[in-house]
């Protein structure tokens, strides 16, 4: 009876952990018009390196593998959410998008654009106006700072 007892405790326990930690899991993928976001785990480590070397040339695939795990560790632990960015039509890699808090809770967060071309004023302009209501909508933001990382 004793291990009965415990056995549903830790059933328990699972559910609860599941039940929690998969809020954020759920957002993914997500679509505006011209856009496909998913984790980053489903892009290329090749293509999301290439990216990081516009602002840090001497990162190696190790060193970007590594960050992909991190950012998926911080979605898991519902702390952050990271996304690829692909172009809807043609299913390229058009860049990283992350919607981090400021501060303990969402009311204030940052949403960070790191977009592979550099003349990419429809995909910021797209992906502001959209991860704005998401954020508002899902998260509870009130103060959304845009920052554009090329």
């Amino acid at each position: 009876m004793n291990l009965f007892c415990v056995t549903l405790l830790v059933i328990t326990y699972f559910l609860e952990e599941g039940t929690t930690m998969a809020k954020f899991e759920l957002y993914h993928p997500i679509q505006t018009p011209h856009y496909q976001l998913d984790w980053l785990t489903q892009f290329k480590v090749k293509d999301i390196n290439t990216l990081r070397q516009q602002t840090q040339p001497a990162e190696t695939i190790i060193q970007t593998a590594n960050f992909v795990n991190r950012v998926m560790s911080t979605i898991m632990h519902d702390q952050a959410l990271t996304w690829g960015v692909s172009f809807k039509q043609s299913g390229e890699f058009a860049g990283i998008v992350s919607l981090n808090p400021i501060e303990e809770g969402w009311t204030n967060a940052e949403l960070n654009v790191s977009p592979v071309k550099t003349d990419a004023t429809d995909l910021i302009a797209e992906i502001e106006a959209y991860m704005t209501q998401f954020a508002q909508n899902q998260l509870g933001t009130q103060h959304l700072k845009l920052n554009i990382h090329n």
